[in-house]
């Protein structure tokens, strides 16, 4: 009985040290060090930003069209600045993906920003797609019935993510704990 427990014990430990060493390993994957001591990204990292900037591309584009669709001149919805906010982000995000890949690293100042336009870009898209809801625009409820129901659920989705976007922010400047700020 006694030398179950103890393979079992051994089997344990030596199961964390290899999930230890794997996490040491997937980590040390994500960055290579060059000799001049500056870091790059990785085969895997690489193509795990070309696969969000695809991701990107789809649903900014359907932000894009969604919007583009509200702007014929026999449309009566609700134009204001979130409207043109919103398209104007999109375009964003899809030229901060083409810098993003082509040079893989982005100063903090410039990701502070980022974050800070990607939360008023979640209050503006949460807001005006509500609003454009609740007055029942046709343009967009009627017309476009299957990218409205889309957009509504891209906009809680929107708003999880912006919660997440303000911790990360947070941590970023500092004032998210020790922690957190260790952990970025």
């Amino acid at each position: 009985m006694s030398s179950r427990k103890s393979s079992r014990r051994s089997s344990a430990r030596s199961s964390r040290a290899s999930s230890k060493s794997a996490n040491n390993n997937f980590i040390a994957e994500i960055y290579t060090v060059d000799a001049s001591g500056k870091k790059t990204f990785s085969d895997i990292t690489e193509k795990l930003y070309v696969a969000a900037f695809i991701f990107s591309v789809i649903v900014q584009g359907s932000v894009l069209y969604y919007l583009y669709n509200l702007e014929d001149a026999d449309c009566n919805c609700i134009r204001d600045w979130r409207h043109n906010f919103c398209k104007v982000y999109a375009l964003l995000v899809l030229g901060v993906g083409v810098i993003l890949i082509g040079l893989q690293h982005l100063c903090k100042g410039f990701m502070i920003l980022y974050f800070i336009f990607g939360l008023i870009n979640v209050y503006a898209f949460f807001t005006y797609v509500g609003d454009l809801n609740a007055t029942q625009c046709a343009c967009a409820v009627n017309k476009q019935s299957k990218m409205n129901v889309v957009m509504r659920v891209y906009r809680w989705v929107l708003l999880l993510v912006g919660i997440a976007t303000f911790m990360q922010l947070l941590a970023l400047l500092g004032l998210g704990g020790s922690k957190i700020a260790a952990s970025s």
